[in-house]
């Protein structure tokens, strides 16, 4: 970061919302143990799909890269459908309700969105609010650019503020009006 240029908010938010949706999958799969919960060859497949995928989002969202836009953009198009097919995937390994699935799957996304804005103070403007800065010249994009960032951030704030409040239920049936344990 270059001491004469301020940090935008804007880029900021969207960047870390980026890289915080980049990182939930291998939240899932580390920490949560989710492709353990399913057969040997299919962690064997997805793991270097994933590994691929978030290799290539994380070059064009770091680097500056020149030359071969039609075939870069059309490997990131690949790239971010098997990131979302596989977090489709990684995401059934319990057996949650679909609610609690998207609960689960705001939380994470808005606990490492959260934790790139920390990481992002001290290393200054990097990857993508790096390069969305630079795309954010006038004041319509960057109206339209906040206003995606904090209905993003609000939606995935209220989804995990439910999904942490509400009592977990049975497979099936309603969730039980009375505290187990």
């Amino acid at each position: 970061m270059t001491a004469g240029r301020r940090r935008d908010p804007v880029a900021a938010g969207l960047g870390a919302l980026l890289l915080g949706l980049l990182a939930v999958p291998w939240v899932y799969a580390t920490l949560f143990n989710a492709l353990f919960s399913f057969p040997s060859p299919f962690a064997a497949v997805v793991t270097p799909l994933l590994l691929v995928a978030t290799l290539d989002l994380g070059l064009e969202a770091f680097a500056r890269l020149h030359g071969f836009e039609r075939l870069r953009r059309i490997g990131a198009m690949i790239s971010v459908g098997v990131l979302l097919s596989s977090l489709w995937v990684l995401s059934r390994f319990t057996l949650m309700t679909q609610s609690e699935r998207l609960g689960l799957l705001a939380t994470v996304w808005l606990g490492a969105s959260l934790l790139w804005l920390v990481v992002s103070l001290a290393l200054g403007a990097v990857g993508p609010e790096a390069l969305l800065y630079s795309r954010l010249t006038s004041p319509a994009r960057r109206r339209a650019g906040l206003a995606i960032a904090l209905l993003l951030f609000g939606v995935l704030s209220a989804l995990s503020l439910y999904f942490l409040a509400a009592p977990a239920g049975f497979i099936g049936g309603p969730p039980s009006p009375i505290p187990i344990g």
